[in-house]
């Protein structure tokens, strides 16, 4: 029996599940408009979207992921 090692998770999303859905192209076309025009991620746009919906979204992942220089 070999010895199982669990991958080591480094990153937030390394421990955050995956969620993909099919949209209609204009809906998916306007919300990267959006995010183009706010300078937020699609992610973003979406939690946001969710989160005003009334569907929880911890304040923590309210937040831009992406690396600043």
């Amino acid at each position: 029996m070999k010895n199982r090692i669990a991958p080591a998770a480094t990153d937030t999303a390394d421990k955050e599940p995956t969620l993909q859905l099919f949209l209609p192209a204009a809906t998916k076309r306007e919300i990267a408009l959006r995010a183009a025009d706010s300078g937020e991620t699609i992610r973003m746009i979406v939690l946001r979207a969710l989160d005003a919906y009334g569907i929880h979204v911890p304040k923590e992942a309210l937040v831009d992921r992406r690396k600043t220089p």
